[in-house]
Order: C-alpha cells, then structure tokens, then sequence
C-alpha cells in the first residue's frame, strides 16, 4: 500500500503521473517495476563503459530497487524516488501491461532530474533506462513540460556483472537466481542478445517467442516501452491514489 501513497503534501508542490507500458507482445519480454527517481545532478545511476556500482547490479540481475535507492540517498539525501508496479499488482510487467503512480515533488529545484531503470525479464543482468539522466525542472524548479519517452533496444544494457546463464536467471520456474559466472567483460555496454531464452516457459506461464526478442537487428526500432510524464492537479492526484487504493483492496480482498 506504501507504493500508492506519494503525495503527502499539496502545497505549491508539483504533481507528476508517471505512467509505464510494456509494449511487448503476450510472449515477448517483461521487465521488472519501473525504478524512478527525481534528484540533482549529484546522482548518476551508471556510465556507458564504466562498471556497474553494487545498486545497479542488484537491479539488474534481480530486480531489487533498494540498493540503488540507498546509494542515491547517500549522495544526494533531497533526493526522492520508487516503484511502479503493473496495475495488476505488485509483480513484473508483463506484454501489454502498464502502471501509475503520481509523486510530489515538493522541492523541483532540487530534483531537477529523472531516471528510470529496469531489469529485463528473463536475463541474467540485462537491464534498462538513460545513460543521461533526463532533465524535468529548470533551476528555478519550473516544469518543463510534459513528455512521452520511448525506451527501445538502444536502451537496453548489459551491467557486466553476470555471464549468460538461462539456468541462473529469475522469472523461470525452478531457477534459483543467484549468481553465474562473472562476465569475463565488465563494463556496461549494449545489451547482447538473449536468443538463448527463445522457447523459455517463464514465470507467468508464457512461452518466449524467439522472433519477439531480436533487439539488436534494428535497436532504435525495437519497441520496449513507453513512459509517461505528465503534471496533475491535487484534486486529480487525490482521485487517483483513491483508484488505485480501491483496486489495491479489491485485489487484497480477492
């Protein structure tokens, strides 16, 4: 119930939807919840040819968002961020699924930048989000407009922390995720292909479609997902997080 819960205060603060969609087909790839944040340029989540901090590994080869979250907060306290999970619960996102959740930024001036990562279901450490962090708030804190972001292959990412092991990797029945071999490579760089997975029966009885998967023929083609950024009034933000409290009971209850 927590993750619905991101406006505390109306004031003069700004309210953001953030809205995720996998735009994969049913038997193409999931990823895991969208991790967000909204800080300074005093965070950078990872380099394209550096290597992979602790945080990122964690998100990259099992989805947890915590450690990131934690190494953002010790740089940079102000800071904020969280999850957003499917609106069918607190899981993956799996093709043709999508999520909201509205944050209050209370000090845009301060939280100038937004970045967004999720690993790739399934992978060892296949991963996604901006190199660059994308800029929302100018340095007075004023919002620079709403914006729709398309996330294709050419934001997909190898954390370099984990060789290729479909038998070591989540979100396949009777896998134990834990670690494979380091990757004998340990930079971050473009993701490399997960063809190896084609035929896969995964967590959510799926079955992998090869032809689905083929991110690397035409990267910036290769549709991933889409995020939405868009500013929302209180009174709309009140009618949501109400929504989306009502389905999270219905499916308690259920």
């Amino acid at each position: 119930m927590a993750a619905l819960l991101s406006v505390s205060a109306f004031g003069n603060a700004t309210m953001l939807r953030i809205t995720v969609e996998n735009n994969a087909e049913a038997n193409g790839l999931s990823f895991t919840p969208l991790y967000t944040a909204f800080h300074s340029a005093s965070f950078d989540a990872f380099d394209a040819g550096g290597t992979a901090s602790a945080g990122l590994e964690a998100l990259a080869e099992l989805g947890q968002a915590m450690p990131i979250a934690g190494e953002r907060l010790a740089v940079d306290p102000d800071s904020m961020g969280g999850v957003i999970f499917p609106d069918a619960g607190m899981r993956p996102l799996f093709g043709g699924e999508s999520g909201s959740r509205v944050f209050d930024i209370a000090d845009p001036a301060s939280n100038m930048f937004f970045t967004f990562l999720s690993m790739i279901l399934p992978s060892n450490d296949t991963f996604f989000g901006r190199d660059d962090a994308i800029q929302l708030f100018d340095a007075a804190g004023n919002y620079l407009g709403d914006r729709v972001i398309a996330v294709t292959g050419a934001d997909l990412w190898d954390a370099g922390t984990e060789a290729l092991d479909v038998s070591a990797s989540p979100f396949i029945p009777g896998n134990t995720a834990t670690d494979s071999p380091a990757d004998s490579d340990t930079s971050i760089r473009a993701a490399e292909s997960l063809a190896a997975f084609a035929g896969v029966t995964l967590a959510n009885g799926r079955v992998l479609d090869g032809s689905l998967i083929d991110f690397l023929t035409d990267p910036a083609s290769f549709d991933v997902a889409t995020i939405t950024i868009e500013r929302v009034s209180a009174p709309s933000a009140i009618a949501f997080i109400a929504l989306a409290m009502a389905g999270f009971l219905v499916r308690r209850k259920a």
